[in-house]
C-alpha cells in the first residue's frame, strides 16, 4: 500500500511537468523576421504577405527587418548575436548556399543555423538576344563550338544565376565569359541591345520583354512549363534535368533554438503558406510555393551546398571578403 502511494503522489507531482512539456511554445513579445536585402526586393512580397497569419498563429506581432550589405553576411551575423530563443528568424536565398563556400565568415553557417520551412520558389529563364538570331540547338552549338566567343551577363558573382549559368556550361560542353553586374537593370539593357548574348534570369523580370519581343527564351529550370510561358521547354525536356538554377527562399533559426520554438515556427509558416489568399498572390507574382519542412529543406540546402562548391572551386570562383 505505502508503494502504491508513492507511485501516485510521483505521478501527481510528474503530471503538471508533463503538461508543461507538451504545451506549445509561444512567444513572449514580436518575433523579428529579418531580410538580408533591402526593401522592395522580390524577397519582400513572401515575408510580407505571410506576416498577418504569422502573427494569428503565434499570437505576437512579426516585425519585418530589411537589413542589408556585404552579400547577406550582415543581416546573418546579426540574427547570430541575437539570443536562441525563436524570437529571431532570417530568410534566406540560395546566396546562403554559396557563401559557405565562397566567404570565410560564413563558412560555418551550416552548423551555425538550422532550417524551419522552404517557403518559396521562382524558376530561372534561359534568355538570348535576338541578335543571336538562333533556337536551342543552334545555341548549345555555338556555345561548344565557338570556343569562350559568346558572353552571359548574371547579377553578380556567386548569384544563383551566376552559378545556374556555369552549371548549365558544364552539363552541355560549351563556354562562355561572365560579365558580372551589379543588380539586373544595366544587364537587361545590355541583353537587349546584344552587348551580351544570354542570361539566366528570374521568370518574373523577363515575361513583359519576352512578350514585346526583347528578348528570346529558349528554357526554364522549372519542373514543368509554366504558365506564364506555356511556349517555352523546360530544361528536362531538352535533356538537362539536373541543372541546379533558381532562386528559392526559405527560414532559419540559430541550430541552439530549442526544438519547441523551431517546430512552433514552422507549424506558423506552413499555416501561412496553406492559406489561400496568400498562395493566391504569391502564385500571381509567378512563385512556386513550396512549404517544404525544415528536415526536407536541410536536404535541399545540402544539395546545394555540394552542387555550388564543386562548381565555384573548379570555375576558381571567387569573391572580395
Amino acid at each position: 500500500m505505502l508503494l502504491d502511494r508513492r507511485a501516485l503522489l510521483l505521478a501527481g507531482l510528474t503530471l503538471p511537468t508533463l503538461a508543461k512539456a507538451q504545451a506549445v511554445w509561444k512567444p513572449e513579445r514580436p518575433v523579428r523576421l529579418i531580410l538580408p536585402f533591402t526593401a522592395g526586393t522580390s524577397m519582400d512580397p513572401v515575408a510580407r504577405l505571410a506576416q498577418e497569419s504569422l502573427k494569428d498563429t503565434l499570437g505576437q506581432s512579426v516585425v519585418v527587418e530589411n537589413i542589408a550589405g556585404a552579400a547577406t553576411v550582415i543581416a546573418g551575423a546579426e540574427t547570430l548575436k541575437s539570443p536562441p530563443d525563436g524570437h529571431t528568424m532570417l530568410m534566406i536565398a540560395n546566396s546562403f548556399a554559396a557563401n559557405i563556400t565562397l566567404r570565410t565568415r560564413t563558412a560555418d553557417w551550416q552548423r551555425a543555423f538550422v532550417p524551419v520551412v522552404q517557403a518559396t520558389v521562382v524558376p530561372h529563364v534561359l534568355t538570348v538576344a535576338p541578335a543571336l538570331k538562333t533556337d536551342w540547338a543552334g545555341f548549345v552549338k555555338r556555345l561548344r563550338e565557338g570556343g569562350g566567343s559568346m558572353t552571359y551577363g548574371s547579377p553578380g558573382i556567386g548569384t544563383s544565376p551566376h552559378l545556374g549559368a556555369e552549371h548549365f556550361l558544364r552539363l552541355v560542353g560549351g563556354k562562355a565569359v561572365h560579365a558580372p553586374y551589379n543588380g539586373t537593370s544595366q544587364l537587361f539593357v545590355d541583353l537587349y541591345a546584344g552587348r551580351i548574348d544570354f542570361a539566366l534570369s528570374n521568370l518574373p523580370d523577363v515575361v513583359q520583354p519576352i512578350e514585346e519581343g526583347k528578348l528570346i527564351a529558349l528554357a526554364v529550370t522549372a519542373e514543368q512549363r509554366v504558365r506564364e510561358l506555356p511556349g517555352v521547354p523546360t530544361f528536362a525536356e531538352l535533356s538537362l534535368p539536373g541543372l541546379l538554377s533558381d532562386s528559392w527562399f526559405g527560414i532559419m533559426v540559430r541550430r541552439d533554438t530549442p526544438a519547441p520554438a523551431r517546430e512552433a515556427l514552422e507549424r506558423a509558416w506552413l499555416t501561412a503558406l496553406a492559406r489561400p489568399d496568400v498562395r493566391e498572390r504569391l502564385q500571381g507574382l509567378s512563385f512556386t510555393v513550396l512549404a517544404r519542412p525544415g528536415a526536407e529543406f536541410e536536404k535541399v540546402i545540402d544539395r546545394y551546398v555540394a552542387t555550388y562548391a564543386t562548381i565555384i572551386k573548379e570555375s576558381g570562383i571567387t569573391v572580395q571578403q
